[in-house]
């Protein structure tokens, strides 16, 4: 419980001027990327349980959420090599 807290009070913090664990760029970006994964799993599933989806559609959202993981590693291991 006293975890939750921690975690509430720095969420809290980013907010503020004040010094913060969590980053509000992080934040923002995860909650974004959060909401476009939740409509393309709708879209897809919806398409799929509908029998309307065609493969063009299927191969724009996959390969659209490939490449953007793709995109993410590759930033996250430059940002690892610039700290070291």
């Amino acid at each position: 419980m006293n975890t939750i807290k921690e975690l509430v009070r720095e969420w809290l913090l980013t907010f503020s001027d004040k010094k913060s664990w969590l980053s509000s760029k992080r934040l923002e970006r995860f909650a974004l990327f959060v909401v476009a994964l939740g409509a393309s799993a709708y879209f897809l599933f919806k398409g799929i349980y509908n029998w309307e989806i065609t493969s063009t559609d299927l191969i724009i959202v996959t390969a659209t959420l490939f490449g953007y993981a793709g995109f993410a590693t590759i930033q996250g291991k430059k940002n690892e090599n610039n700290q070291n």
